[in-house]
C-alpha cells in the first residue's frame, strides 16, 4: 500500500507538470484523499511526502486562484512565499503564523481563507510527520488535518471556475 501511495503521488505530480487548474484541483483531491485512508498504514515518512507533494500542487494551482480572485492576491502571495519555509517550522509556529494568519495579510474574502488552507494543512502534516512521535493521536490529528483539506477543496473548485 505504501507503495501505491508514493506510486500515486508522483504520478499526480508528473501529470500536474502539464495540468490546467481544474486537473492540478482533481489530483490534489485524489492525493489528499489517498493519504487520509493510508493515515494508519504509511509510514510517517510516506504521509510526510505525499503531504509535500500537496503543498506543492498547491502551489502550482494558487497563481491560476489569485489571477480569478484578484482580491486575494496579496494573501496568496504570502502564503506561497512561505510555503517552503513553512514545512520546517514548529507547530506552534505553523498554527500562529499561518492557521491563524499571523503572519498574513488580512483579507476579508472567505475564498482567501480556502485557498490557504489547501497549502497550510498538508503543511502542517509535514511538520507533524518531522516532529511527533508516531502515535494513534498524532495520526488521528493528521488526518483531521486532511480532511479539513477535502472540505475546503470544494470552495476553491468553485472559486477557480
Amino acid at each position: 500500500m505504501k507503495k501505491m501511495l508514493i506510486a500515486l503521488s508522483l504520478s499526480c505530480l508528473s501529470a500536474s507538470a502539464f495540468a490546467n487548474s481544474s486537473d492540478l484541483l482533481d489530483n490534489y483531491g485524489k492525493l489528499a484523499k489517498l493519504t487520509t485512508q493510508q493515515i494508519n498504514t504509511a509510514s510517517y515518512k510516506d504521509l510526510g511526502t505525499a503531504s509535500s507533494q500537496l503543498v506543492d500542487i498547491a502551489k502550482e494551482f494558487l497563481p491560476a486562484f489569485s489571477k480569478s480572485n484578484p482580491v486575494c492576491k496579496e494573501y496568496v502571495d504570502a502564503i506561497m512565499k512561505a510555503a517552503d519555509s513553512m514545512q520546517k517550522i514548529s507547530l506552534e509556529e505553523i498554527e500562529a503564523d499561518y492557521h491563524h494568519d499571523g503572519k498574513l495579510p488580512k483579507v476579508t474574502n472567505g475564498s482567501c481563507y480556502h485557498a490557504k488552507d489547501l497549502l497550510v494543512h498538508p503543511a502542517t502534516v509535514v511538520v507533524m510527520a518531522n516532529t511527533l512521535k508516531d502515535t494513534k493521536e498524532n495520526r488521528q490529528s493528521m488526518a483531521a488535518e486532511l480532511y479539513e483539506v477535502i472540505a475546503h477543496l470544494g470552495a476553491v473548485k468553485q472559486a477557480v471556475k
